[in-house]
Formats: C-alpha cells, structure tokens, sequence
C-alpha cells in the first residue's frame, strides 16, 4: 500500500509538471507570434496618424529648404520686404513617402536685427479654409494673437492654398508684401529672394575692445570682437547677476536666468546686422553675466560697429556703445569667398 501511495503521488508530480510545462511552451509561443518591427533604416516610416500633429523640420537656408520640399512642394514667396529684412529659418511639417506632406503648414520667417521679423505660413485649402481676399486683424494692448502686442494678421487664399502673414509691420507693408507672395520654384545655383548672401571680402581680425557704458546703475563692457567669415562673435560683460532660477535640492544646480539682452547692432551706419544662428550664449561671473553674440560677418572695409542696447533683463537702457573697426599698427586682414554678387 506505502508502494501505491508513493507512485500515485509521484503521478500527480508529474502531471502537474507535464501542465506547467505546457502552459509556458503556450506563452513562449504566444510571444513569439508578436509582429517584430525592424529597426533597420531601410524600412520604411510609418505615417504619422491624422489625429497627432506632424514632426516639423527646420532650415537656415532658403535654397536648402526649396530642395528639401522638391519637386512635390513649391513655397510660394514674397517678392517683396522692407530693407533689411533677410530670411532666417523655415519650418516644414515631417511625412513619410506614404503621408500627405501638403496639408502641413510650411512656414518662411524673415528678420530684421534681433527684434522685427515676418513669418509667411501656407497650408493646402484640402486641410483648412481660409478667406478669397486679405483679411487683416491687429492684437489689441493686453489681447494677442500670439502672445505678442502690436502683432498683425493677414489671410488669404490663392493658387489652392491658404496663406497668413503675421509680424510686427504697419498695415500697409503688410498688405504690399501679401501683394508680392507667389510661387518661386527651387532652380540649382539660383538664390531666391532676400536669402542673405555674406560679404565677398569679409573682415578677418580679432578685436580687442575692452570699451563700457553705464545707465541706471548697470555697466555694459564690449571685451573683445573676434570676426571671421562666418560670423563676427562679441563678448560682452552684462553688469547684472544671472541667480539660479528657481530652487533645487541641494547637491543639484539650477540654470541660471537669462539676462534677456536686446540689442541692434550697425555698421557705418547701415542697416541693422543679423544675429546668426547659434548666437546668444552667456554663462555667470559673480555679479555679472558673460555674454557671447554672434553677428553677421562684415566687410573687409567696414570702419565702425555701434550697438545699442535698448533692455538687458528687464531693465531699459539704451546702452550705446561704438567699437572702431580700424587697428592702429596695421591692415585688417581680407580673403575672399567667391561669392561675389554679379550684380
């Protein structure tokens, strides 16, 4: 009997073992019947669901950014903008070659100095609607169209799509430039309009300035101005502290606040020069705040920079301050970038 007992137990053993056994070879198949998606950048991209908003790209290059969207997508452009005005970025929604790349809003914005801009915005009339003539809105002291006061709106509908001007402009220049919008078709070794072409001849020195001003109890230093022909960077010295900006645990480190510096900068009296991207870096000293500035580079003959600082965080200046563009002790150095314009 003691012999039955111990054989019918060890049944039981192994037929719990034997259902064990199967219930995971059942699991393993189940997970192994799960669609794997391959990671290998040969697949191709699953579009993005109408429901969730596109993935833009951005350009600093109008050409690049015509290439980028053809032949399928012709931006149309403005043929006309105040003086001093120069492309700075465009943006584009992201689609796979499955999606339908032209109901994204495709946007164009221009610049002038650090403050003015205008932004050109598209969008195919299958994925909005949109007036047949401009319609132009202004935002109201304390009520904004984007959070910005004095901001204005114009929109409009041609050649099957809808358009909305915006910026900072008075009514009739917006008007003009709605008036000059038309398609301008990407063409290799053809810069399209106000993309901004630097200098043929830029100047080549470094700088060292080391000249302040003081209003309201805030000092502003130019240290040094190093010009290249990609961009002329300025150090400055901010006379005010950039704290943490908020609180942290300690053993942690905050960022400090940004000290919110605008500034126009010129050139013999020229226009106002555009700030380049990657510009506008500053990093902490005591109780001050360095400050570095990327401007637009200058020609090999320019003779004096002047920037004037109108607000530095918070607080109003202006601040002007003039570096000579002429060292004593020799010639600027010049090369030459084969971009010379033709015209």
């Amino acid at each position: 009997m003691r012999m039955e007992l111990v054989t019918g137990m060890e049944g039981a053993a192994i037929v719990i073992v034997l259902f064990l056994i199967a219930a995971a070879a059942g699991c393993l198949e189940q997970e192994t019947t799960k669609p794997v998606v391959s990671s290998s950048p040969a697949s191709t991209p699953i579009p993005v669901p109408s429901v969730h908003p596109p993935k833009p790209f951005y350009s600093f290059s109008l050409p690049e950014f015509q290439n980028i969207l053809a032949p399928n997508i012709t931006l149309a452009l403005p043929g006309y903008l105040p003086d001093g005005f120069f492309f700075n970025t465009g943006s584009a929604p992201w689609a796979s070659l499955d999606g339908l790349m032209n109901e994204g809003v495709y946007s164009v914005t221009y610049n002038r100095g650090q403050d003015e801009w205008v932004t050109l915005s598209e969008q195919s009339r299958n994925a909005t609607t949109c007036p047949d003539w401009p319609e132009f809105r202004l935002a109201d002291v304390g009520k904004t169209l984007t959070q910005s006061e004095g901001r204005s709106e114009l929109s409009w509908g041609r050649y099957g799509w809808c358009f909305t001007l915006s910026g900072m402009l008075p009514k009739e220049e917006m008007e003009k430039i709605a008036a000059s919008v038309k398609p301008v078709p990407y063409r290799e070794g053809i810069t399209p309009p106000y993309e901004f072409r630097p200098p043929a001849h830029p100047l080549i020195h470094n700088f060292s300035v080391n000249r302040s001003t003081t209003e309201k109890n805030v000092t502003i230093t130019v240290e040094s101005l190093d010009c290249t022909a990609e961009a002329c960077r300025a150090v400055i010295r901010l006379g005010i502290a950039s704290p943490p900006s908020f609180s942290v645990p300690p053993g942690m480190t905050a960022p400090p606040v940004y000290p919110d510096p605008h500034a126009e900068w010129r050139v013999d009296g020229g226009r106002p020069l555009l700030k380049m991207p990657g510009s506008m870096g500053y990093r902490p000293e005591g109780e001050t705040t360095l400050t570095f500035w990327n401007i637009e580079p200058l020609p090999a003959d320019s003779r004096e920079l002047e920037v004037n600082f109108s607000r530095v965080n918070g607080v109003f200046g202006p601040w002007v301050i003039t570096v000579p563009l002429e060292p004593s002790g020799g010639r600027l150095s010049a090369v030459s970038t084969g971009l010379e314009d033709p015209s």
